[in-house]
């Protein structure tokens, strides 16, 4: 009994102080996007409905493409474009292996191999490693830019059409990161062939799941049309509505007890292999977000500048991803604000610090992405990425979410300062992830 009280109490400490932690991500929904899901709940058009139509018409007007077409999620989007232009076994897609593993499921679903190509100083896909990679087998290329940071997509176009081989690659703009960020004044996800949208978590705008495909090719269209879909289960997307509505938009409360229900929300749609329609509820909820988006990007943009004007006095330590200009040529939307420390100051330790101030802080932090080479699954695929692999580990972000409040965020920053100081007090080497840092 003496040696379990202590552990109990311990534990007990530990679920309470859980409690009221300042959330990472949150969606930036009121009482509208709410009212919606009500709407749709009450009148039975939770899968289908007319709000579908709403949203590919405001779509259509935010980018002046021609065709929209609404899935289940970016991934099924990408899928779908892929499936369109019938690559499959036998065919390659180049994409960078530093994103979000979807895009390379994507990929895999369609029978084709991912092709993964190494990353620039802005974290987006390195376009002079796709072109050396590029050969007769390889029929697309995606192109994420992430963390809200446009890529040079543009400059990859006009490579492709120096080579004359443009009209041979399907080229597909995933804006899922980044949808608000222009590049040359012009919108992301507007380049290439298709254009990818995305509602997930962390997004410019959330729903409860959901993605868009947009072109303004007629020959592509035809074909997304022709591919069969089907519609998700419905208690499957009730199941995923209470997952929104409580452990993320009410994320700040729920925390704690989101390891004890988990097991709940994990489920997945029957046939996998299946491609998804939109579901109406999430349309009811994307129109309201599409409508307020300019405001959602204003605040990001604006916590950007703040952030990148005190990062000035860290300079000797971070890389900062570029700055927007005054006239929104270049628009970063900072979906996710990163820096990336210099070599000789991070290893194993560097990241231990961070983490344990922002805990024992109160503030909740996610783990950025491990390169999809890396990772067991795709043992088939693995390659050699210098850049992606000394990079990864060294990356570190910072929320700047409307749902978060100036004070939370405020106090998020002084949290960061703290650790930054900390980190240039330690001046710990770089060596890797596992290595001892030498003082």
């Amino acid at each position: 009994m003496t040696y379990l009280l202590p552990k109990l109490k311990s534990r007990i400490k530990r679920f309470l102080s859980e409690f009221y932690r300042v959330p990472y991500c949150v969606p930036a929904w009121d009482w509208a996007e709410h009212k919606a899901i009500l709407k749709c709940i009450f009148t039975g058009t939770i899968i289908d409905g007319p709000q579908k139509e709403k949203l590919y018409e405001l779509i259509r007007n935010k980018t002046g493409m021609k065709y929209v077409f609404g899935f289940n999620s970016g991934q099924q989007a990408i899928l779908a474009a892929l499936k369109a232009e019938r690559i499959g076994t036998g065919d390659k897609v180049v994409m960078p292996s530093y994103c979000c593993e979807t895009v390379a499921m994507a990929v895999v679903d369609s029978g084709a191999s991912p092709l993964f190509c190494d990353i620039g100083d802005d974290l987006n896909p390195d376009i002079e490693n796709i072109l050396k990679l590029i050969d007769l087998s390889v029929k697309s290329i995606i192109f994420p830019h992430l963390f809200g940071n446009p890529g040079a997509i543009d400059k990859l176009e006009l490579a492709l059409e120096k080579k004359g081989i443009r009209s041979q690659i399907l080229l597909i703009d995933d804006a899922a990161q980044s949808f608000g960020a222009r590049l040359n004044g012009r919108l992301i996800g507007t380049f290439g062939d298709a254009g990818i949208i995305s509602f997930g978590p962390g997004k410019t705008m959330t729903a409860s799941g959901g993605g868009i495909l947009i072109t303004s090719s007629s020959d592509l269209a035809q074909n997304i049309q022709e591919i069969p879909t089907c519609h998700i289960d419905f208690k499957y997307k009730l199941k995923r509505l209470i997952y929104w509505i409580i452990f993320r938009r009410w994320r700040r409360f729920t925390l704690p007890f989101y390891p004890f229900f988990s097991p709940v929300f994990k489920t997945k749609p029957k046939k996998q292999d299946s491609i998804y329609a939109l579901c109406n509820v999430d349309a009811a909820i994307a129109v309201l977000q599409l409508k307020k988006l300019n405001d959602l990007i204003e605040i990001r943009v604006k916590r950007k500048e703040i952030l990148d004007t005190l990062f000035t006095d860290f300079s000797d330590s971070f890389y900062l991803l570029p700055k927007n200009n005054s006239n929104s040529n270049f628009l970063n939307v900072a979906t996710k604000y990163a820096v990336y420390l210099k070599p000789e100051l991070v290893n194993q330790d560097s990241f231990n610090i961070y983490r344990n101030i922002m805990n024992d802080s109160g503030v909740e932090i996610q783990d950025l992405y491990v390169p999809i080479h890396m990772k067991a699954g795709y043992n088939n695929f693995r390659v050699s990425l210098l850049k992606t692999e000394s990079q990864f580990n060294k990356i570190y972000q910072f929320p700047v979410e409307p749902s978060i409040s100036d004070q939370d965020f405020n106090y998020i920053l002084s949290r960061f300062m703290f650790f930054c100081k900390s980190l240039a007090s330690t001046k710990l080497l770089y060596s890797d992830r596992s290595s001892k840092h030498v003082t």
